[in-house]
């Protein structure tokens, strides 16, 4: 993988963070999220960066992420924003990550490791208010609530929902809003509220309560042209690789597995050292682009396991050893995140973590 490469702009993520602050009041926390290898683009240095930057706490949705946030240096609270298994208490504890939880059965264990290791566990009681995921119901947590007291070494340190459709559905994303509001009113006010993720805090900064848990924001990414008119993010992250080989064509020729594209005359191909293996999409087989010296070229042909053809028509200069820009600028033209995730029938939370892990990242 040493042909294809990340680039990662700390700047344009602390960028991101202030305008996500710009949006929020002067008194709501914000708790960055980065699960999933920080959508991509490199767990450690990320989250170093935001403690540099003052965030309040970081989000994660794996236990081994937070070990090694710990192992790393991270002192601030870092909450685990997804259920944990029997198995993953005791390190819960261990490395203090405050924990959501969506019964009693879960807050038992932590309680009871917590004693063991002589502490406290902090949780964040979730609240299902239509994500129909995680989480209790809001009868049940108004019979769970009284419960807290009686567990001597658990500290109630939040409470929380999930927005479901906060991009689209403002009406549905008003009564989530709502039914929280409604449903944690007899929270201790100690107890931090926090329900925003990246679209709740660009379009519902209103409902920030005491925390707002941006993500997809954070990286300078959109979950629809809507959002770019509200919010001045930058992307953070351009993937590049390099041409391999550059060959020459007969028209007719047939390029890639399954004979899905042939040459309509005499031309250049372009082979790319990228492929699906590395999380380059499938889909993008035959309709993907790439910028190489400034200029688009076409997926031709199927994407492979490593590799990748673009034709270069017959008058390119390109040469082996070219960048070929997947993500990111060359020139005057642009190719981002969410194009990508066009082309592909999916969203741009996909691309960005689908970028295999062992691809280096080079942070600028």
């Amino acid at each position: 993988m040493d042909h294809t490469w990340v680039e990662i702009d700390i700047k344009a993520i602390l960028h991101n963070i202030e305008e996500a602050r710009k949006k929020l009041d002067k008194s709501v926390k914000i708790c960055a999220i980065i699960k999933a290898n920080a959508y991509g683009h490199g767990l450690i240095p990320v989250a170093k960066a935001l403690q540099k930057a003052g965030v309040y706490a970081l989000g994660i949705a794996d236990i081994s992420e937070a070990a090694l946030l710990r192992k790393n240096g991270l002192k601030l609270p870092i909450i685990n924003v997804v259920s944990a298994a029997p198995f993953q208490i005791k390190d819960i504890v261990k490395y203090k990550i405050s924990q959501s939880v969506s019964g009693i059965k879960t807050i038992t264990a932590l309680d009871k490791e917590a004693k063991k290791q002589k502490t406290t566990a902090k949780i964040h009681i979730e609240i299902d208010t239509g994500m129909g995921r995680l989480g209790v119901h809001p009868d049940n947590f108004e019979k769970i609530l009284p419960k807290i007291a009686g567990f001597k070494n658990i500290e109630m340190e939040g409470v929380f929902s999930h927005l479901a459709s906060a991009d689209k559905n403002m009406e549905y994303t008003l009564k989530q809003i709502s039914d929280f509001e409604y449903a944690s009113y007899s929270v201790p006010e100690r107890v931090i509220k926090h329900i925003l993720n990246s679209a709740g805090t660009i379009n519902f900064s209103g409902a920030g309560f005491d925390m707002a848990r941006p993500g997809l924001m954070i990286y300078g990414l959109h979950n629809n042209n809507e959002e770019r008119k509200k919010v001045n993010l930058k992307p953070a992250l351009a993937w590049k690789t390099k041409v391999l080989e550059v060959k020459n064509l007969k028209k007719g020729s047939s390029i890639s597995y399954g004979n899905t594209y042939r040459t309509k005359k005499k031309t250049k191909i372009a082979v790319l050292a990228v492929g699906y293996a590395d999380g380059y999409n499938r889909m993008l087989s035959n309709r993907g682009e790439v910028l190489i010296k400034g200029k688009k070229y076409r997926i031709a042909g199927t994407v492979c396991m490593n590799l990748t053809m673009v034709n270069l028509g017959n008058n390119s200069k390109v040469k082996a050893g070219d960048t070929a820009v997947l993500i990111g600028q060359s020139g005057k033209n642009t190719l981002t995140a969410e194009k990508m995730a066009d082309k592909c029938g999916t969203i741009p939370y996909t691309i960005v973590c689908g970028i295999h892990r062992d691809i280096k990242r080079t942070y600028l």
